[in-house]
C-alpha cells in the first residue's frame, strides 16, 4: 500500500514537471513570438521614419525650385525691356567718349551740358542695378565666347587672347547674359621671320625709340 502510494506521488511529481516544463516552454515561445512582433514593429517604425525624411526632403526641394523659378521669373521678365534701352546706353556711352578731354574751363554751357548728361547717365544705371541689369567690363580680360564678340584681331603688347579694346560694352541679368561685349582681341607680339628662317618679336615703337 506505502508502495503505491509512493508511485502515485512519483507520478504526480512527473506530472508537474512536466507542466512547469510546458508552462517555460510555452512562455519561451510567447517571449519569443512578443520579440518578433516587436522587431518587425521597430523595422516598420523605421520604414515609416525614412518615407517621411524622404516626403519632407522632397517637399523641400519642391518649395525651393518653386521659389527659384518665381524669382528667376520675375529676375528674366524684364530681359526684353531691357534689351530695348541698350542703345540708350550706347548713346550715353558716345556721347561721353565725345567730349573732349581738355575741356575749356570757361564754357559753361557745355560743361553744365556734360554734367548734365553725366546725371542722367548715372540715374540710368542705377535703375538698372536696381532691377538686376549690370554691365561688365571686357578690357585686358581673357576672351570669353560667353560673353564676348570678337570682331577682329590684331597685334599688340598684351598677351594672345586677352581683349585689347571694347567697341561695345556688355550686359548681364543676374547671372544670364544680356548681350555679349564687342571686342578687339590680341594675336599677341607681331614676329618676323630672320634670315636663318627663326622667328622673333618685332620691338614695338617704345623699344625702337630706347
Amino acid at each position: 500500500m506505502e508502495k503505491k502510494e509512493n508511485t502515485d506521488e512519483q507520478n504526480k511529481t512527473s506530472k508537474q514537471d512536466i507542466n512547469k516544463k510546458d508552462k517555460l516552454n510555452e512562455g519561451e515561445k510567447q517571449k519569443i513570438d512578443d520579440n518578433s512582433i516587436l522587431n518587425d514593429l521597430k523595422v516598420k517604425l523605421k520604414e515609416n521614419e525614412d518615407r517621411l525624411l524622404r516626403s519632407l526632403a522632397e517637399t523641400e526641394n519642391l518649395r525651393k525650385r518653386h521659389d527659384k523659378e518665381i524669382n528667376d521669373l520675375r529676375k528674366y521678365a524684364i530681359s526684353n525691356f531691357a534689351f530695348s534701352l541698350l542703345s540708350i546706353a550706347d548713346n550715353f556711352e558716345r556721347a561721353m567718349q565725345s567730349v573732349p578731354k581738355d575741356l575749356p574751363e570757361d564754357n559753361l554751357i557745355l560743361k553744365n551740358l556734360v554734367i548734365g548728361i553725366r546725371a542722367i547717365e548715372k540715374e540710368f544705371y542705377d535703375v538698372f542695378e536696381k532691377n538686376g541689369i549690370q554691365k561688365f567690363s571686357s578690357l585686358n580680360t581673357k576672351f570669353n565666347p560667353e560673353l564676348h564678340q570678337a570682331v577682329s584681331q590684331v597685334f599688340s603688347d598684351s598677351e594672345e587672347g586677352f581683349v585689347v579694346e571694347e567697341h561695345q560694352k556688355g550686359f548681364k541679368v543676374g547671372e544670364r547674359l544680356l548681350r555679349p561685349a564687342m571686342v578687339v582681341v590680341s594675336k599677341g607680339k607681331e614676329k618676323k621671320i630672320t634670315k636663318n628662317g627663326s622667328a622673333v618679336e618685332k620691338p614695338n615703337s617704345q623699344d625702337k625709340k630706347k
